[in-house]
């Protein structure tokens, strides 16, 4: 596998809004941290760090629009990191808790940096793998070509990739068919609006990303999505296990549990409501007021592919899940374990 780097700047309007808002971030996190009491009265201030441009972190959107936080009594401020900076945020108190990836919270236990994982917010991530429209032509492929074809169209292309780790989850759609990212070029890309322009201009054949910039690429007409968590097994939201989850510290839990459990309780009421309303258009608008130019239908599909759970409350067996396919990425070792009650707990969901 060959690998390049393509950088440009640009980014939607919330990622390219990152250096404001971890700014604010910044700042907001330590007046948090001294309004934040633990005394389960009042309204306490957090800061909350927020990681990609995707419909991952939906739920901390429902919370904000539909009121859950204030109704629980939290002042909720924002500060959207790059995936590499969330747990150095955290550590370092900027931030108080995160809406962040399973992957990267495990990354963390791993360091025993002491992280903990307070409430579960999504099953599975919206991965999706997308061609450009003029490899599709070359290759006769469409929306409905078989997997085994387009694994070994893809030999000798160019694809697009944020990292190893992802670069590692398009190994396990092309392993049952034979094929692998060793036998292709790999471009690093920084940002949704890179895998974009780059497949638009054929500086790559392809990208794989979370949801919703390859069904974006694909109402654009840059390309057509042909693998997904909906026809690849090694995606299935059953297979990822946790996809989002919330995070604070253990010291921080230790000190403001009553703040924990408040903000917790506010986004269990948001997956809540997502698992109830997901069908009625109403969750759509929501993720449609944060991002911006994303057309509806590529936002309800994107939110279709991830699995909005009953209630926030975690499991060992999805935490087996998660462990197993994170180290499958490479993103952990095959040593990691993660605890109920040392590394994760459903105490603050009531």
């Amino acid at each position: 596998m060959h690998e390049t780097v393509l950088r440009r700047s640009g980014s939607r309007r919330r990622v390219a809004a990152t250096a404001l808002a971890l700014a604010v971030g910044l700042l907001a996190g330590a007046c948090a941290g001294s309004s934040a009491s633990g005394s389960g009265g009042g309204t306490d201030s957090v800061t909350v760090g927020v990681s990609g441009d995707n419909v991952n972190i939906l739920p901390v959107w429902v919370a904000q629009q539909k009121g859950y936080f204030a109704k629980y009594g939290i002042n909720v401020k924002l500060a959207v990191l790059s995936a590499t900076s969330t747990n150095s945020a955290l550590a370092s108190g900027s931030v108080q808790f995160l809406a962040g990836s399973a992957k990267n919270f495990l990354t963390a236990v791993q360091q025993n940096v002491g992280e903990i994982a307070v409430a579960q917010t999504s099953i599975g991530v919206p991965l999706g793998l997308v061609v450009s429209t003029n490899f599709a032509s070359a290759h006769h492929i469409t929306k409905d070509t078989p997997l085994a074809t387009v694994a070994k169209d893809l030999v000798g292309s160019t694809g697009g990739s944020a990292s190893t780790s992802t670069t590692a989850e398009v190994n396990l759609f092309l392993k049952p068919y034979g094929v692998s990212t060793s036998s292709m070029k790999i471009a690093t890309l920084s940002s949704a609006q890179t895998y974009l322009t780059a497949l638009k201009t054929n500086e790559i054949d392809w990208f794989m990303t979370s949801e919703p910039t390859p069904l974006q690429a694909q109402a654009q007409g840059a390309g057509i999505v042909v693998a997904t968590s909906k026809n690849v097994a090694a995606w299935a939201p059953e297979t990822i296990g946790p996809g989002n989850v919330t995070i604070t510290t253990k010291s921080y839990a230790a000190k403001n549990p009553d703040v924990v459990k408040k903000f917790t309780q506010a986004m269990q009421a948001a997956v809540q409501y997502i698992h109830g309303n997901e069908q009625s258009g109403a969750v759509t608008a929501i993720a449609a007021k944060e991002l911006s130019g994303v057309p509806n239908d590529v936002l309800e599909q994107s939110i279709a592919e991830i699995d909005w759970p009953e209630t926030s409350a975690m499991t060992v067996a999805g935490w087996t899940a998660g462990v197993k396919f994170t180290v499958q990425t490479g993103a952990v070792s095959a040593s990691t374990t993660v605890r109920q009650g040392t590394d994760w707990t459903n105490q603050y969901l009531g």
